[in-house]
């Protein structure tokens, strides 16, 4: 529709009840059954934000998600694994790629394409940890009711971002991120090493703190760490 020049209003949603070539971060794929699970994509038009702080526009993405999760599956913890997958008992429930158009110094468009397990069971092998809502609770849920929640979400964290309320959004990343102040073992070019997730930072850069307290920051996919 963007490319089209239709120019659809902030907050558009486009959703698909099935997809045949589902993309993930660095060039991953998503893989969903059809009709099982929330697959969308919404159009946010973030011009009062600098391109420099992009990365603050996935936090809020990634808050949206593990908060309506949370709401919708209660009693079950989910934590963002950096930069903004969301897991639950260590296993993947959702995933997202944001795709901007910066012009210049202004930030235009960002689509952020959503993927969530919602009632799907069976995932095709060779699939890292996934898992949905129904294996954590036994039950059925209702996609558009998921949709609603996900959504609701996202304009209360973008309304935050848009009052430049950072400092909350950056409580709340840092409260919900995996590892956070803890010692965890990464492995770097097939060598392993351990250090103490210290947070991220501006730039969406992860900063671990090694054993002699020389912080060091990776971009994505530069380590793998355990969920």
């Amino acid at each position: 529709m963007i490319e089209a020049g239709e120019a659809p209003g902030e907050g558009t949603v486009v959703q698909a009840g099935y997809q045949t070539a589902g993309r993930g971060q660095a060039k991953t794929h998503w893989v969903s059954e059809a009709g099982k699970n929330l697959l969308f994509s919404i159009l946010l038009k973030p011009v009062f934000l600098s391109p420099g702080r992009q990365f603050m526009l996935n936090k809020c993405i990634a808050l949206s998600i593990r908060d309506a999760m949370a709401s919708l599956c209660q009693g079950h913890a989910f934590l963002i694994k950096w930069p903004n997958d969301i897991l639950s008992g260590g296993k993947k429930i959702a995933g997202t790629l944001i795709e901007n158009r910066i012009m210049g110094k202004t930030y235009e468009i960002s689509v952020a394409g959503i993927g969530v397990n919602i009632n799907q069971c069976r995932f095709p092998p060779g699939i890292p940890s996934p898992a949905s809502l129904k294996m954590l609770t036994g039950k059925d849920y209702d996609i558009d009711r998921c949709l609603q929640q996900v959504k609701m979400k996202i304009q209360s964290y973008y309304n935050m971002l848009r009052q430049d309320d950072t400092a909350c959004i950056d409580k709340a990343y840092l409260d919900n991120l995996l590892g956070y102040g803890e010692r965890i073992q990464y492995t770097r070019e097939g060598r392993t090493s351990a250090g103490t997730v210290a947070g991220v930072n501006e730039y969406g850069k992860l900063l671990l703190k090694d054993d002699e307290g020389r912080l060091q920051t990776f971009g994505m996919k530069e380590i793998e760490f355990p969920a």
